[in-house]
């Protein structure tokens, strides 16, 4: 590796870092796989610090800080990139060889629409099972749950957009439950609504703030645990402004 700059070594032991910590990785999973690409390419003197929203990778004096901006769960990414660290580090992989396997992690397309709709639509009838719902409550849920999915493109390039997605999520399932109740009365329109919400809320946020603090990432635990307390709390509120206006609605109608 000594063929290569440091400057170089330190971008690709970025790019790792960056690949884990937006696809769904734990702070300390961030570090690890860093410094795994660090040793591995003749780094060991790596001192790396991430957070949610950053990454400092610093060695033989020179330094790099990357702002993360965007965030999502892809498994198939994390898997790869924490595959591509071990090999490197066990000598395994050229540099040119780990670079381009990264740099194809970060360029390949995620899921389609139509898949990650499906997906979703399939998760709220599920969860709307779990929570007392029938066969008819199977249908709506799954009908809202694609319906929420459809319109998440549309907040993906707004400020503030994951928190207005979820509101706007939470808003268009508590109004259809309601809606497709007063037309076909299909069981418990509870079931529906909470079926409906599940896919919007961040488990694994909240799993991976507890992971962190419990590794001793105070920082990055607590912003964890407060975006996923955001992220509820938006849903929670469109749910509740959605079940206000059916009301309003039920009451003009009826």
């Amino acid at each position: 590796m000594e063929q290569h700059s440091i400057d170089s070594r330190l971008e690709l032991v970025c790019l790792a870092a960056q690949l884990i910590l937006e696809n769904g990785g734990e702070t300390y999973r961030v570090e690890e796989t860093a410094a795994r690409m660090a040793k591995g390419l003749g780094l060991p003197d790596a001192h790396i610090a991430a957070f949610p929203t950053s990454i400092f990778v610093e060695s033989g004096g020179q330094a790099r800080l990357r702002r993360i901006s965007r965030r999502g769960n892809d498994m198939k990414r994390l898997a790869l990139t924490n595959d591509v660290s071990r090999r490197v580090e066990r000598g395994q992989l050229s540099f040119e060889e780990s670079q381009r396997l990264l740099e194809g992690a970060a360029a390949a397309p995620g899921p389609s629409q139509l898949t990650l709709m499906l997906g979703c639509g399939l998760a709220a009838a599920s969860f709307s099972l779990l929570f007392g719902g029938r066969l008819g409550t199977f249908a709506v849920a799954f009908v809202i749950g694609v319906l929420v999915q459809a319109i998440h493109p549309l907040f993906s390039q707004m400020e503030m957009g994951v928190l207005f997605g979820n509101f706007t999520g939470g808003l268009i399932t508590a109004i259809a439950a309601d809606a497709v109740s007063w037309v076909i009365p299909y069981g418990s329109v509870n079931a529906a609504i909470v079926g409906g919400i599940m896919p919007l809320l961040s488990g694994l946020l909240m799993t991976n703030a507890v992971r962190d603090t419990m590794y001793g990432d105070l920082i990055s635990g607590v912003t964890r645990a407060v975006e996923a307390l955001l992220l509820a709390a938006s849903v929670a509120l469109g749910v509740y402004v959605g079940l206000e206006l059916a009301a309003m609605l039920g009451g003009v109608l009826l």
